[in-house]
This record gives C-alpha cells, structure tokens and sequence, in this order.
C-alpha cells in the first residue's frame, strides 16, 4: 500500500511539473491551436455578413389620438422626421441577394448595404412578408460576392453551440455564441401578430442584430436572428432556416414578382440514387410546366445546362428570364422504375391582370370606385383621394350582411394597401371561393366637432352568387 502512495505521489507531481512546464511554453509561444470552431466559422462567415443602414420618414399628428391618413390632411398640424434604419442582413447568393428582417427594411426609403470591409451598395426590395419577418433585397455587385449556405433545422439539438453575426447598436460584425436553448418557441410581437416555430438561443443578440444570420458549428445558417425578450439576459430568438426556404419558394416565385405564368414551386436540394437537384413542391394546372409533364416530386437538376446549388439559386436563374425566352430544364423522376435524366423547354407565359371590380363584385356583391373628381362630389368629399370607395352595395348581399355601406373607404385587403384598382386588382386574385378576407375600412361622419373617423376590421366571406344564401 506504501508503495503503491509513493507511486501515486511521483505520477502527481511528474503531471505538475508537466502543466508548469505547459505554461511556460504557452507564455513563451503557444503551440495549442487558438483557431477555436468559433474562430473558423467567423473567419469563414464574416465577409457575407452586412450592415443594413438607412431612413425611413416618419409623418405624426401634433395632435396625440386624432392621426389621420396623409391623403386626408386632416387632424390639424403634423410633423415630420427621419428615423434611422439600423439592422443586419447576410448574402445568401453571390450575385447579389441579401436576407434581413421585414421589419428593419420597413418603409425605409433609402436602403444602404454596407460589407465588413466598408464596400457600400445602395440596395433595392425584391420582395418582403412582414407576416413571416422577412426580406430579400439585391445589390449591384460588380462581382461574385461571399455568401452563407443554407444549413438545416429539422435536426437541431438543444445545447447546440451556435454563433451569430451581427451589428447590434452599429458596431459591425460583432460575433457572440451560445447555445440553442429551445425549439418551436411563439412569441408575440405585438397584441394581433405572433412569430412562431422560433429558435431560441442564449448567445447574446442586441438591437442592431435583426436580420443577421445564426450558424451552426459547421459555419451553415440555420436561422435569421429576429428578436430579443427585453426585460431578460441571454434570450433571444431567430428564425428557422427550414421556414425561410419554405417561404422564399413563395416571395421569389415569377408569379409573385412579375405578371407572368410559369407553375413550378420549389423545395429544397436532395439526393436521389446518386441524382442531386431541387425537389419540385407543386405544378400549377394548365401552366407551362404542367403543359410539359413535370410533376410534384420531381428533381429539378439543371437549368440551361448549369447545375443548381439551392432553392434561390433556382429563382434567380428565374428572375432573367423574359416572356417567351426559352428555358431548358433537366429533371428526373424518381417514382419511375428507371431513373433517367429528361429534358424539356419551358416557356414563361404572360399573366393578364384580373378585373378587381368584378371580383369584387363578384364575391361580395359590392361595386368599389377611385375616389376621382366625379366620385368625390358625388359623396360629400372635396377633392380626389387616392383611395377606393364603395359606390353600391347588393341588398342581403355579403358586404350588406357585414355592415358596410355606401361611403366606406377602402384601405386595405388582407392587411395589403389598395390605393387604386390596380393594387386592388392584385390582392383580389389571390382570393378563391369561400376565402374569409379582412378587409380594413373607414367611415367618416360628419360630427358635432366636425368630421369624425372610424376604422375597423370587415370580415368578408367570399361566395359567388347562385352557390346558395350569402352566409358569414
């Protein structure tokens, strides 16, 4: 047993000595490799990592509690002031498109994408959801610009290092990590709009780092950081990478950018018997896709002969592409009993723009107008507004069975803006049989004090007359 303590004393004070002499070496030149994983993924990310700087105007009434629309120019004196847009953003393609938050974009009017290396570009919005939290932009890059790939979220572990990459309160490219503390987190933003399916992390994010990228130890993005719970340390939230691919298949679509048909909606990259391409998530009926044979599961694996690397690879390819303009496409079937590459030319074709009155009409038996000269006299008001008005309303109709009136303004369909027939044109054919559709209106009366407002919430169902009653 002695001998056995004598042992155990030497092998103890042998490590001592071993750890003194380790110091020593460290003071005098490490031979440890400081380039931690958190090193590595910074160094590999960074320069893909932006500053989203700009202004938006901001018009108040003077008057607290009497804020009315600027086309009235009413409520009594108003004021005006730039407020500064601070937030981040990432490139996630190298000719140019940038993801950031909606809300940090939001009104902006001048919108300025600045790199770590001070490199700025005035950049342009190609497409935001203010529902989802997010934002597209595009740059003007004279070249092939750094960018993030897209990782996964299906597979994230609670406890899982991470690392995001922001520009809280200005200062650029600060990088903080942490771990994911939680998945599937709802939080609510404010009284009527929730962001849900969050990530939540402890690395520290700061006002300044919405929009920035969260990534993975692998240097991959897996979420777009979001928000902070201000009253708490150390708990922030992002976006799952998974539901931003999921909704840039629908903000990036040709349909949704342009008034053109092409009828394909993309999914993510996949495997399939050595076979690598963009899994195709729906084919529209009747359009040029459905025309040519390609169907829902297909793997989409060129595009004018060139490979494709991601699901905004696709649509970007998309973007070039004119009316009429030939587009090759290379596919496999995987359901077939022998896989073998099919090629077929597609077309984009022409989309006409609905009739917003007779859909309007048509479901909810109303008849809507500019606001023009005419239209204004006829109804007590000045001059023309660039605004809708309902003109008439169908007795027992949907629009009479939800109380609106002749006289009411409309200003928003499904939380959208329709200032003229066009903007109502686009939001009214989104809108099927049966949809319940919000629409936002204000009545105006005329007062003891003078013109008073009221806003609110309609809600329409949408049904074509002869299907039955016009039930809500």
């Amino acid at each position: 047993m002695k001998r056995i303590n004598f042992v155990s004393v030497i092998v103890v004070n042998a490590l001592f000595v071993v750890g003194l002499s380790a110091s020593v070496c460290i003071g005098g030149g490490s031979t440890f490799d400081r380039r931690t994983p958190v090193v590595k993924v910074y160094q590999d990310t960074h320069e893909a990592v932006v500053n989203i700087a700009g202004e938006r105007l901001v018009t108040t009434s003077i008057w607290q509690g009497f804020d009315w629309p600027d086309m009235f120019d009413r409520g009594g004196p108003r004021y005006q002031r730039q407020v500064a847009v601070l937030g981040s953003g990432l490139v996630v393609h190298e000719d140019g498109y940038v993801i950031t938050n909606a809300h940090v974009i939001k009104n902006a009017e001048r919108i300025k994408v600045v790199f770590s290396d001070g490199t700025e570009f005035a950049a342009e919005i190609i497409s935001a959801d203010e529902s989802k939290d997010l934002a597209v932009l595009r740059i003007p890059a004279e070249k092939k610009l750094p960018f993030i790939h897209l990782g996964r979220s299906d597979d994230l572990m609670i406890g899982e290092t991470v690392i995001a990459i922001g520009n809280p309160y200005g200062y650029a490219n600060t990088v903080t990590s942490g771990v994911i503390s939680a998945v599937g987190r709802d939080i609510q933003i404010t009284e009527d709009f929730w962001l849900r399916g969050l990530i939540q992390t402890d690395a520290p994010i700061n006002p300044g780092n919405s929009g920035g990228p969260l990534l993975n130890i692998n240097g991959e993005l897996i979420g777009i950081n979001t928000a902070v719970r201000a009253e708490a340390e150390n708990i922030g939230f992002a976006i799952p990478v998974d539901m931003l691919a999921d909704n840039l298949s629908h903000m990036l679509m040709p349909e949704k950018l342009r008034r053109v048909r092409l009828g394909l909606s993309m999914g993510r990259m996949k495997m399939v018997s050595g076979y690598n391409g963009l899994v195709v998530d729906s084919v529209s009926k009747d359009s040029p896709a459905d025309e040519k044979g390609i169907a829902t599961g297909d793997i989409i694996l060129e595009i004018d002969g060139q490979r494709l690397t991601s699901v905004i690879d696709f649509y970007i390819k998309m973007m070039g592409k004119d009316i009429g303009e030939p587009i090759e496409v290379t596919y496999v079937r995987p359901t077939a009993s022998r896989l073998r590459r099919q090629t077929v030319e597609l077309k984009m074709q022409n989309r006409p723009l609905p009739d917003g009155r007779r859909l309007v009409e048509q479901f909810f038996h109303m008849r809507v107008s500019e606001l023009t000269d005419r239209v204004a006299r006829q109804f007590g008001f000045q001059s023309a507004y660039p605004i809708l008005i309902v003109t008439d309303i169908d007795r027992d109709g949907v629009a009479d069975q939800t109380g609106l009136k002749q006289g009411d303004l409309i200003l928003e369909v499904n939380n959208a803006t329709v200032r003229d027939l066009k903007e109502l044109s686009l939001e009214m054919e989104k809108i099927n049989e049966g949809d319940l559709v919000e629409v936002k209106i204000m009545r105006i009366a005329v007062g003891i004090f003078g013109p008073v407002q009221r806003q609110y919430i309609a809600r329409l169902k949408a049904q074509s007359r002869g299907t039955g009653r016009y039930r809500l």
